[in-house]
């Protein structure tokens, strides 16, 4: 744990409950970051917003707020549940800039920002929808399948504890260690805990396909006395083969940048032709 004497002096002798009150302040604000979501900026607006009661305090005058504002209305993009470490870091630095520290600049600033949102990006990308979502759908969806109405509530409220937590420890860990954070953020490491999380969604997201998606084929092969059905011999081959099949066209055609509206409508269509032709089931 770093000493409160280590953190005050980046925090221009803020005292330690002043602080938890900032980090809450950031962390809460931070769940309007896509409030004022553009295609020019991105989330440069939400950005500015959750720091500007803050930087109103450190800057008084106009000509230095107004600076301050103007470098956080910067293009800004990376997920809303990784964000934290990236509020509490510049946090900490325009702390340090209105104390006078002159090594922290306003390219610093921006460096720092430009730098982190990519990487932290790929990570909520990998971590949130490839690895946590699929999990609590694959748990969740089985639950009201079966008829258990803790399903719809587990995922909603479990995926709201596990957002505000990231949310909440991020903004802490970037706060309080400051620059030090990027140095846990090496490259190797940073790559290994993505690719790590890639593959354990992966194969969360094959499970799902194989058990919860339901893609079969009623064709059967007569010849006389004996008959062939298709779709066990599809399953002694390669079992799941068609939800494997679908799921990779759907994503192919996401891929594409095809309308997710054309893709569902798509797929409604083709079910009820080849389950009209007896194709599919």
């Amino acid at each position: 744990m770093i000493e409160n004497e280590t953190v005050r002096t980046d925090k221009t002798d803020l005292s330690e409950k002043e602080q938890r009150r900032e980090i809450r302040s950031l962390t809460f604000r931070g769940l309007l970051l896509q409030g004022a979501f553009n295609y020019e900026r991105f989330q440069n607006l939400g950005f500015w917003w959750i720091l500007r009661p803050m930087l109103d305090r450190l800057y008084p005058d106009e000509k230095s707020r107004s600076a301050a504002y103007r470098r956080h209305l910067a293009y800004f993009n990376t997920h809303p549940w990784t964000l934290g470490p990236i509020t509490g870091i510049v946090a900490t630095m325009e702390h340090r800039r209105a104390s006078g520290d002159e090594a922290v600049s306003d390219e610093a600033i921006t460096s720092v920002k430009v730098g982190l949102m990519a990487p932290l990006a790929g990570i909520g990308d990998s971590l949130v929808f490839g690895t946590i979502r699929p999990i609590f759908s694959a748990v969740c969806a089985a639950l009201a399948v079966n008829g258990n109405p803790l399903g719809p509530i587990l995922f909603v409220l479990g995926l709201l504890a596990i957002q505000m937590g990231m949310r909440f420890w991020g903004t802490s860990l970037g706060y309080r260690t400051g620059m030090r954070f990027l140095d846990r953020l090496g490259g190797s490491e940073l790559e290994k805990l993505k690719e790590g999380a890639t593959v354990v969604g992966l194969a969360v997201t094959g499970a799902l396909v194989a058990t919860l998606l339901n893609v079969t084929t009623p064709f059967v092969y007569e010849n006389g006395d004996a008959s062939i059905s298709l779709q066990d011999q599809l399953d002694t081959v390669l079992p799941a083969v068609l939800p494997l099949a679908a799921t990779l066209a759907v994503f192919w055609l996401v891929r594409k940048r095809v309308a997710l509206w054309l893709v569902l409508v798509g797929a409604v269509v083709i079910g009820v032709v080849t389950g009209y032709f007896g194709i599919l089931a």
